[in-house]
């Protein structure tokens, strides 16, 4: 039988390990280190993490992008994998500089980056066209369908729409006087019965409320044959798009990536299901 010898947590953790040198070149780890750090010019966020003055020192923007980025690449896509990972995995440690950034101060930074993601995307590409990562010859695109925040019960017309909020609105006139015959059976006591039946109507009339104000405030959607498509009441861009898991409601996401380096030119995500009417977009990006 195989013996296993047992080491003393502490005595591990008293092991020398250089930061520096878990940054291998060739690696994806060593190219975003360089990059952020030697090439790309972040003077866009010195106003806003500049507090020599006031406060606990602000943790550099260049770690943070460093994080978002290598996490990203490794499928950590929420704050908190992130924080784990700054105090777990030795090259994340290396990449913040040792450092332990909390969720929400990573959460904060990812939330900013509305403004600067573009020009910062922007110097990317820059960088990589100095660099010859891009062959210049050849781009692929392709679309992924992704789920956005909303729900397909929340589709239709706005016939469909229409007749949806006046089934909501029966429904509360029914919850209404079914509340006020148990209020009368019960002596108008208050009990739990009594608030479930108010949330109920309560819940009801916002539905039907929500589809009101929706239908007030938006027009019909017109899809390329010039008829009337399907809109969403919580997130009227999406659309309900045909996957291989089933109908989702949600988005295309185009890439465009240069054949030679697999560097990704450009994307966008478009609300319709179909590549190909997202294309002359995406190649009209290509060819400026």
């Amino acid at each position: 039988m195989a013996r296993y010898k047992h080491y003393d947590y502490d005595q591990l953790m008293m092991v020398p390990v250089s930061l520096e040198e878990q940054l291998v070149p060739g690696t994806l780890e060593y190219a975003i280190h360089h990059v952020v750090e030697e090439l790309l010019d972040l003077s866009m966020f010195d106003d806003r993490y500049r507090n020599d003055e006031t406060g606990r020192k602000a943790i550099d923007p260049k770690v943070l992008i460093k994080i978002v980025l290598f996490g990203y690449s490794r499928g950590l896509i929420s704050s908190r994998s992130l924080e784990r990972a700054c105090k777990e995995n030795i090259t994340f440690m290396a990449l913040s500089c040792g450092q332990k950034p909390d969720h929400s101060t990573i959460a904060a930074f990812v939330s900013s980056l509305d403004k600067e993601i573009e020009p910062l995307f922007t110097k990317v590409l820059l960088i990589c066209d100095e660099e010859d990562l891009l062959g210049g010859t050849h781009f692929s695109l392709d679309g992924l369908k992704l789920s956005s925040n909303a729900a397909k019960e929340w589709s239709g017309k706005f016939e469909d729409l229409k007749k949806k909020q006046e089934a909501l609105e029966r429904k509360v006139k029914e919850a209404v006087c079914e509340h006020r015959s148990a209020d009368k059976r019960a002596g108008k006591k208050k009990g739990t019965d009594k608030k479930r039946r108010e949330l109920r109507i309560k819940r009801l009339k916002q539905k039907a409320d929500r589809i009101d104000k929706f239908l007030s405030e938006n027009e019909p959607k017109i899809g390329a044959r010039g008829k009337e498509i399907q809109s969403n009441v919580t997130d009227n861009e999406s659309a309900k798009m045909a996957t291989s898991h089933g109908v989702v409601q949600g988005y295309n996401a185009n890439a465009m990536v240069d054949e030679k380096h697999q560097i990704v030119l450009y994307g966008e995500a478009f609300g319709k299901g179909e590549d190909s009417s997202s294309m002359e977009s995406m190649l009209g990006w290509g060819q400026g």
